[in-house]
């Protein structure tokens, strides 16, 4: 497969560690049932050899499903598998090493934060910070003028003067000038857009089924804004949803 290179492939976890300890391994695929340390525990140990290492396990039991999640596993491929579920698996690495990569990262579960290379951003205003939770609340979909009108001011001011929607929305271009990321935002006649492809955010990889993710979130999410209080209901669900059916699948085998 284009992009990827077989480093080393073990059937002693010992020695995977010995190996993962002197060569950079970015990716590792392994089995969870195995004699003596199993893959839970390999796993760990890679990962404190390499914080970023991406963890992919590979079961016949979907009972660990839940073990995994817990474990902050990247993704779990269940046996049997052919070649092209080992495609998205490696489609799905190549995705978080991109994600891995990028300076803009905003946090959504709880408050919303923006960090630009691992440090929060302060904003001209709170109505700037508003304004840029909003649109990647709309997850790089067009965010009119009178959506943000009505997100941010209420719907009794829709037909107010512009002043105040003008004002911020310099305010949060200024924001982002301060820290090299103007190119985040598009910006149209009467709406404004987030460039998604450039940033990354745990409302982004819960949506994508990222297990950390999943795990992060514990009902609370851009908990500032009214206007999120939908999305904070449908992301439960979602969740409930996905455990279940992971014990299900335990209970089942």
């Amino acid at each position: 497969m284009p992009d990827f290179e077989i480093v080393g492939k073990f059937t002693n976890p010992d020695q995977a560690i010995a190996y993962a300890s002197s060569h950079v391994v970015d990716f590792a695929l392994l089995d969870i049932d195995m004699p003596g340390m199993n893959g839970m525990e390999l796993a760990q140990r890679l990962r404190k050899i390499r914080r970023d290492i991406i963890i992919v396990f590979a079961t016949a039991h979907p009972k660990f499903a839940v073990d995994a999640l817990r474990m902050k596993a990247d993704y779990m491929i269940f046996k049997p598998f052919d070649r092209d579920d080992i495609a998205d698996v490696m489609e799905r690495a190549k995705l978080l090493r991109r994600r891995q990569n990028k300076r803009f990262f905003f946090r959504t579960f709880g408050a919303f934060d923006m960090l630009v290379d691992g440090e929060p951003v302060r904003f001209r205003s709170a109505k700037a910070k508003e304004l840029m939770a909003l649109c990647l609340y709309r997850q790089g979909c067009p965010t009119s003028i009178h959506e943000i009108v009505e997100c941010l001011w209420g719907e009794d001011t829709v037909n107010a003067d512009s002043t105040g929607y003008r004002r911020t929305i310099k305010e949060l271009t200024d924001t982002l000038r301060d820290y090299a990321a103007e190119e985040l935002i598009l910006r149209a006649r009467g709406s404004l857009q987030l460039r998604l492809e450039l940033v990354d955010s745990d409302y982004q990889r819960f949506l994508e089924g990222d297990s950390d993710a999943i795990c992060q979130f514990q009902g609370s999410f851009l908990h500032q804004y009214s206007w999120a209080e939908p999305m904070t209901c449908a992301l439960q669900e979602k969740k409930e949803l996905i455990l279940a059916r992971l014990s299900r699948r335990g209970e089942s085998q």
